[in-house]
């Protein structure tokens, strides 16, 4: 198969038969990119268990940290030598929250893990005006000034989103929701050409169709590598 790999992952969604929501509302936040991607994922059922926050994302993170500050700060204000020296939040806890810039840049959170709820994704709050901006993550057992680059750019973590969702990294939501509407599932071998987008520590993953078999190729690698043709029945 001829897979093309340069193929748009919002026409890769319309393919699957996901298409623009009418209902769903652009947030003027965000990169067009991520409320076109949105709009496609809004209240579809492939994406119910996805790694990605379908409705307008709610929060950044600097809301998160302040509301963390805030049920501890009575007690830490009666009991200042409980804070401890090496605590990761006593530097947010002696700081006005206008000064936190100085510790850590703020990010507008986009997503989670849905598995276990550990790991958050977002895009830095001055990166917001970008096309394409670099996504990062923060695992909850890491420092508030923890974030990492997750992958180079959106569009490499909405691949990864969809290819989680297509080669059932945590669940099989996806091949159960393409098998009923009539995709047929056949696991495959990594194509050689496949170029895979680079994402944190050893996860990589590609997407390609071949439109002659209608046919999605999705490639998630990690500690092992899954490769699905996913094509669409007559």
């Amino acid at each position: 198969m001829a897979f093309n790999y340069d193929i748009p992952v919002l026409e890769l969604l319309d393919i699957l038969g996901c298409p623009p929501d009418p209902d769903y509302q652009p947030d003027p936040r965000l990169p067009a990119l991520l409320n076109d991607f949105l709009s496609r994922a809004y209240n579809s059922p492939l994406f119910k268990t996805a790694d990605i926050w379908t409705k307008h994302p709610a929060w950044t993170s600097y809301e998160v940290l302040e509301e963390r500050i805030e049920e501890d700060r009575e007690y830490y204000e009666e009991h200042p030598e409980e804070l401890e020296e090496d605590d990761a939040f006593g530097p947010f806890f002696k700081l006005p929250k206008e000064e936190w810039p100085t510790l850590v840049e703020n990010y507008q959170e986009i997503g989670s893990d849905y598995a276990a709820g550990v790991v958050e994704f977002g895009i830095r709050e001055g990166d917001l005006d970008q096309a394409d901006p670099v996504v990062y993550m923060l695992h909850e057992e890491d420092a508030p000034i923890g974030w990492k680059q997750f992958a180079p750019d959106l569009t490499g973590y909405l691949k990864y989103v969809l290819c989680a969702i297509l080669c059932g990294e945590s669940y099989h939501t996806g091949q159960n929701v393409l098998e009923k509407a009539g995709w047929t599932y056949t696991a495959c071998e990594k194509p050689a050409d496949a170029p895979m987008i680079p994402c944190i520590f050893d996860l990589a993953v590609c997407c390609g169709y071949d439109p002659d078999t209608r046919t999605v190729l999705a490639i998630l690698s990690d500690a092992e590598c899954k490769a699905y043709q996913i094509a669409k029945k007559d």
